[in-house]
């Protein structure tokens, strides 16, 4: 395994987590204000942030399983890492939600609203912490 970009996608997976939890906590510390719109723009940006170290580290397993496949896409890649137990159930579930979450904000379908977004932050913050334990595992 390519041990430094492992250690950038901690790094990076590390500071998308924090920025997460300090970003939700000024939103909600005032709500109203004007500032937390442009707030709420960098939550959207940092979560799909953060999704992206989750793809980055499920290229690196895939390969390291030599499970990779050319047109493999996220939720099959997410698949065999749950059947070679590099994540158990409750983490590939949470990813999953992850995925489609961040497709919608990338992609602008059905963008989810800023109380959607911070309500799946609150509602999965052990698991955001989960998935860095687990990358963390693989140094």
């Amino acid at each position: 395994m390519n041990i430094e970009r492992l250690l950038k996608v901690i790094e990076d997976m590390t500071e998308s987590v924090s920025n997460l939890k300090e970003c939700k906590a000024i939103i909600l510390a005032d709500p109203k204000h004007k500032i937390t719109k442009y707030i709420t723009f960098g939550l959207k940006q940092i979560f799909v942030d953060f999704f992206i170290t989750v793809e980055d580290f499920t290229s690196m397993m895939l390969k390291e399983l030599r499970q990779f496949k050319v047109g493999m896409d996220m939720r099959q890649g997410l698949e065999v890492l749950r059947d070679e137990e590099v994540l158990d159930e409750t983490l590939f579930i949470f990813l999953n939600k992850a995925r489609l979450l961040r497709n919608r904000i990338s992609h602008r379908y059905k963008e989810p609203s800023r109380e959607e977004l911070l309500q799946f932050i609150e509602d999965n913050q052990n698991q955001f912490m989960s998935t860095l334990e687990v990358v963390k595992k693989y140094k």
